[in-house]
């Protein structure tokens, strides 16, 4: 099996959500993520987060992610494919 390599030329692991990563939403469908910001609390009221480029999957739903289709989602919301 390759090895792959994400955004900053590290290897990419299956614990980690990354800015490129294909998701499935429930509502929106298979969907590519374009922006990833780490949020003080799980479903936080605001959009002002810090833009990472990576998210441990354990600690995703302290992210809003942001979607090629112009949505947004909260990290809970995602089953990455």
């Amino acid at each position: 099996m390759p090895v792959e390599y994400d955004l900053d030329g590290e290897v990419r692991h299956d614990n980690i959500t990354y800015v490129g990563d294909t998701i499935m939403h429930n509502y929106y469908g298979l969907c590519k993520i374009k922006k990833i910001e780490l949020m003080p609390e799980p479903r936080h009221s605001s959009k002002c987060g810090i833009n990472v480029k990576k998210m441990f999957t354990n600690l995703i739903e302290y992210c809003i992610i942001d979607l090629d289709n112009g949505h947004f989602i909260y990290g809970d919301e995602i089953e990455r494919t």
